[in-house]
């Protein structure tokens, strides 16, 4: 969709508050629009005051792209303004409108790659650029994704974040349902990415049609920058994942085949087995079918390599400087941490699902349960499916188990290891102390429970993020990608215990049980450990304007704005 807020190319003079279509497709792209209703004027002083807020709103519409508006525009606008507004010689609402006409505009679009584990951190962002109190610059955000995922994050959406349909052609056996990694068959994730490469043109419209001053952008989409390259516009890339694991892939990819003779990963906590086994697990990760137009391990080297300057990362000082060291000597460019980006579950209506998790877990005793999730994406064999049954039930503990499960597919669905993705919970299982939800819950609800106890997890660093916010102990049990790196970076923090491994991916029920008793029953260290950096990633999480204004100074400068407060942070 596209705001209000944006240049009038589309105009809607609707007053309804639907989203409803512009008629305009272009190049594989459809964009939406949504309008807003105005305010009825109200004569409380309070509630007048409030709608200040949409009156400016529909002023900074009027502004001009890169500079402030005119002082006589100024003028004549409040004019306008007061008068729809009904408000006479009032200081307050002429001061307001003032500064808002005379902040300078940043209209970022952000690309993030087509899994939602990628998306609600892009989005997070979003939302607080374009609510940060640190800067005088006013910014505007397009957030580009296929509809299935933006429907799935429309109610996001607000007069600063529009959500931009993007298209990809269709390829076989993938039709637009399955135009994002939520429920996609393993065997399917090639062509995805070969349909959104295939994109390019499509984007690079899309580019044209809106005008970006600064594009944000995914490592598996490394052509996004030469496509805002070749219309001058800046593009930096925006990394959701733990500053640890990009640098370790880099140091074994850039320059291929084996690390270009770097040698062993400097830092012996996190690797894998040592220089041979890092080496070999990076290559095996970066395997491909030769399906997308860009070989697997090309993309990230590529997406750093392209970004302009500098590199935003989704992290911590606190908990990764050594490692946003190594990754700044390694890609010779500047890493602006962003900090931990947590979402909210979002409300839990009640009668829901999700409402009937929480109360689940009021009646358990503090500490007692154990969240047991694996992510959005990754679906478990039937092999693994029953492993993880029966570890739970062995640990005596309760726990809420999160699962998910493919969309069916005619052809079969794969693991990386060639094993059919399980389509059902065992035969006969029936937890007595335990309770299984299939989809979503509201894991940082869950997480900041009293009764949760540990976090049986994946380790994808969301979710590392998110347990150490809530002071809630890890039982770490990484499956493939980056996982393994991150499981051993939150051992090394001391806030996880690991589940035994002969390979990722492979598990035996006993180590699960072994593991999971360890933590619930001893695991006093660990706890202690996590509660010291719940305080340190919760704080940066809740004052997070100074690392947010960094950024936006930085990409301001980009594009030869932020004369205002944001310059003033660079100093």
């Amino acid at each position: 969709m596209i705001s209000t807020m944006e240049k009038p190319l589309k105009r809607s003079r609707s007053s309804s508050t639907n989203m409803v279509g512009v008629n305009k497709q272009w190049r594989g792209i459809t964009l939406s629009k949504k309008t807003h209703t105005r305010a009825s004027p109200s004569h409380s002083a309070a509630v007048r005051h409030d709608s200040v807020r949409g009156h400016v709103t529909q002023l900074s519409t009027r502004a001009s792209r890169t500079n402030a508006a005119p002082r006589n525009t100024v003028a004549a606008t409040i004019r306008v303004h007061r008068e729809r507004a009904k408000i006479s010689n009032d200081r307050t609402f002429d001061v307001v409108v003032m500064a808002q006409a005379e902040r300078e505009r940043l209209r970022v679009l952000m690309f993030p790659w087509l899994a939602h584990g990628h998306i609600n951190p892009y989005l997070e962002l979003a939302t607080r650029l374009t609510t940060t109190s640190s800067s005088q610059i006013d910014v505007v955000v397009h957030l580009v994704s296929t509809p299935v995922n933006l429907a799935a994050v429309a109610h996001r959406r607000t007069d600063r974040i529009s959500l931009v349909e993007l298209h990809l052609p269709e390829l076989p056996g993938l039709p637009p349902a399955l135009h994002t990694t939520k429920h996609l068959p393993p065997r399917l994730m090639p062509a995805l990415k070969r349909a959104c490469d295939l994109a390019a043109p499509a984007f690079g419209a899309l580019l044209d049609e809106l005008s970006p001053d600064v594009v944000l952008y995914d490592f598996i989409q490394p052509w996004a920058p030469l496509e805002a390259a070749a219309r001058g516009v800046p593009a930096v890339h925006f990394s959701t994942c733990s500053a640890a694991a990009t640098a370790f892939f880099l140091h074994f990819l850039d320059g291929g085949g084996g690390g270009g003779g770097r040698g062993a990963f400097p830092f012996e906590a996190i690797s894998l087995g040592g220089a041979e086994e890092d080496a070999r697990y990076t290559m095996l990760t970066c395997r491909d079918d030769g399906t997308a137009l860009l070989p697997k391990g090309e993309r990230l080297p590529l997406s750093f390599a392209r970004s302009s300057e500098f590199v935003a990362v989704k992290t911590c000082v606190e908990i990764e400087s050594k490692y946003m060291d190594y990754l700044s000597k390694l890609v010779g460019k500047e890493i602006i941490p962003c900090g931990p980006l947590l979402v909210d579950s979002g409300d839990v209506s009640a009668g829901s699902e999700a409402d009937g998790v929480m109360r689940w877990l009021d009646g358990q005793e503090p500490g007692s349960v154990v969240l047991v999730s694996f992510g959005s994406e990754y679906f478990m064999t039937e092999k693994q499916l029953a492993e993880m049954a029966r570890g739970l039930e062995l640990s005596g503990a309760a726990f809420v188990w999160v699962v998910r499960f493919p969309q069916q597919s005619p052809d079969g669905d794969e693991d990386d290891h060639g094993a059919a993705a399980a389509r059902a919970m065992p035969p006969g299982f029936a937890p007595a102390r335990g309770l299984v939800v299939e989809g979503w819950a509201p894991q940082r609800r869950v997480l900041s429970h009293r009764s949760c106890g540990a976090f049986l997890t994946h380790c994808g660093w969301s979710s590392v993020m998110e347990s150490m916010s809530a002071g809630v102990p890890m039982v770490a049990l990484p499956l493939h990608i980056d996982q393994p790196v991150g499981a051993n970076l939150a051992a090394e923090l001391g806030v996880a215990a690991r589940v035994r491994q002969e390979r990722f991916g492979e598990f035996e029920a006993e180590e699960v049980a072994r593991a999971v008793r360890a933590v619930m029953r001893g695991g006093e260290a660990l706890r202690r450990r996590a509660t010291e950096l719940r305080e340190v990633v919760a704080r940066r999480d809740a004052e997070c304007d100074e690392q947010i204004g960094a950024l936006l100074h930085r990409m301001a400068r980009l594009c030869g704005k932020g004369t205002g407060r944001a310059a003033q942070l660079g100093h």
